[in-house]
């Protein structure tokens, strides 16, 4: 992006008017190389693209160092289908239209149905080509300064990876290099695990989720709009918020189906004037697991800290924790250890070790448990009912960024799906467990007195 152009003079003359969101994905180019933009239907994901490459247009125009043999200003929108990089072109070549920008010729065409989609400026220095994903042997080319990757949930991981990734390295010295992947999502696949870097603000990275209701011009009157309330008409409740509210949804089976991670992330680290406590699962081929948990005084609830290793005793469970830089740094902090009940003697370990107590009412149901974890992820506050769309709701339970072991599990954790896989129980299957275990039990000791009778209805009112 040109930082020394005013964008909002540019936009202004191509009389585009960003709304809050876009906004904050055009600032964002200022520190970030690579933008990953999570989008609802009607939020104008292609339109931000679009005139963002007139913003570089003219940028290169008054630029010293561009010649069209020698180096020039080359930009790709690439979508799986010709199609998906029209809609992104379309609104650069109309930009070119009401600015009277003369195109060279030959070189400048629109032709969306063969898939002829090219702009030159300023005597080649500057280039936009349209590409499909369909045909890898057009991805090949010289070094570009950006990339539009459209619909890119859609695109095979190896789109980025081998052949896109690479063409931007050559001018990243010099600040260009940058890319912009914008799609609705469909489930987990690769373009989630980029939202992922962006949300941990990692090499390069920035994301953001856009629902449908962020296009305050369309949708005045954002999530409750009739508009929206009739595109929610007839479809599912996953579908809804796949394709409305730009969620990553695999809600099939899923124990913790209101997490969310980009409400319940976040960066919450240790704070020394709220009390510490520590929360244990056992394995040895599986993982030992260890939470760092606080509470305010409201009973807002965050994980600041994750051990999570394979194949360690429980001597070697707390030295690598004593060890270890930034829990190390915590432990003295710490009141009480909520350990997993099944192995008392790696308790007695831990607790001598840390020089702790230990907590009780860590076992029982899991059942249990679960709900205590499930009232904090999805209690609002006072008078709100769960609603995380709400512009009031604010999540009673956050996790810092660094547990990432956390994170998955909370997303991954599953019942079965199969008669087969119940085993006569109702109980979620072992696997991806470990990490909400170790929460659950603190959940449980610290927590668990007041879920029956008089007691659970009036911390509930409390809370709430």
């Amino acid at each position: 992006m040109p930082k020394k152009l005013s964008l909002s003079k540019i936009f202004e003359t191509v009389r585009y008017e960003p709304h809050s969101v876009q906004r904050s994905i055009h600032a964002a180019a200022n520190d970030f190389r690579f933008r990953v933009v999570c989008a609802g239907r009607r939020t104008g994901k292609s339109t931000l693209g679009g005139h963002e490459l007139t913003a570089k247009a003219i940028a290169a125009y008054y630029r010293k160092d561009l010649d069209p043999f020698e180096r020039r200003s080359e930009h790709w929108i690439v979508g799986p289908e010709y199609t998906d990089a029209e809609k992104e072109f379309r609104v650069f070549w109309g930009d070119l239209q009401r600015l009277g920008i003369p195109l060279d010729k030959p070189g400048s065409y629109y032709d969306p149905i063969g898939g002829n989609m090219h702009v030159k400026l300023w005597g080649g220095r500057f280039q936009v080509h349209c590409k499909s994903a369909k045909y890898p042997d057009t991805l090949v080319g010289e070094g570009l300064e950006s990339v539009i990757l459209a619909e890119a949930a859609k695109l095979k991981p190896i789109v980025w990876s081998k052949y896109l990734r690479p063409t931007l390295a050559d001018y990243a010295r010099e600040g260009y290099g940058d890319a912009l992947m914008t799609s609705t999502p469909e489930g987990k696949n690769w373009f989630y695990e980029m939202w992922q870097v962006g949300q941990a603000r990692r090499s390069g990275f920035w994301s953001i989720r856009m629902p449908s209701w962020a296009n305050n011009i369309v949708f005045p009157e954002g999530r409750y709009d009739p508009e929206i309330l009739s595109m929610a008409e007839g479809i599912s409740q996953e579908k809804f918020k796949q394709e409305i509210g730009a969620e990553f949804t695999e809600f099939v089976g899923r124990v913790f189906k209101d997490f969310d991670e980009e409400s319940h992330v976040a960066d919450k680290p240790f704070n020394p004037r709220w009390p510490l406590y520590i929360c244990t699962d056992y394995g040895f081929t599986n993982p030992n697991v260890a939470l760092f948990v606080q509470h305010d005084v409201w009973d807002n609830v965050w994980v600041c800290g994750e051990y999570y290793r394979h194949n360690r005793t429980a001597e070697e469970f707390a030295r690598d924790v004593l060890e270890d830089p930034q829990l190390g740094r915590m432990l003295p902090h710490a009141r009480v250890l909520y350990p997993d009940p099944e192995d008392p003697g790696a308790s007695a370990t831990l607790a001598e070790k840390w020089h702790l107590q230990i907590g009780g009412s860590t076992g029982g149901r899991l059942q249990d448990r679960l709900d205590l974890i499930r009232r904090w992820v999805g209690i609002g506050p006072q008078f709100i009912e769960f609603d995380k769309d709400h512009k009031d709701w604010v999540p009673r339970l956050q996790i810092d960024r660094s547990c990432t072991h956390l994170i998955r599990e909370m997303q991954d954790y599953r019942y079965p799906e199969t008669k087969s896989e119940l085993n006569g129980h109702e109980n979620p299957m072992k696997k991806d467990d470990h990490a909400p275990e170790a929460l659950g039990r603190f959940f449980g000791g610290h927590y668990g007195h007041t879920v029956s009778g008089n007691k659970a209805r009036q911390r509930t009112a409390k809370v709430r």
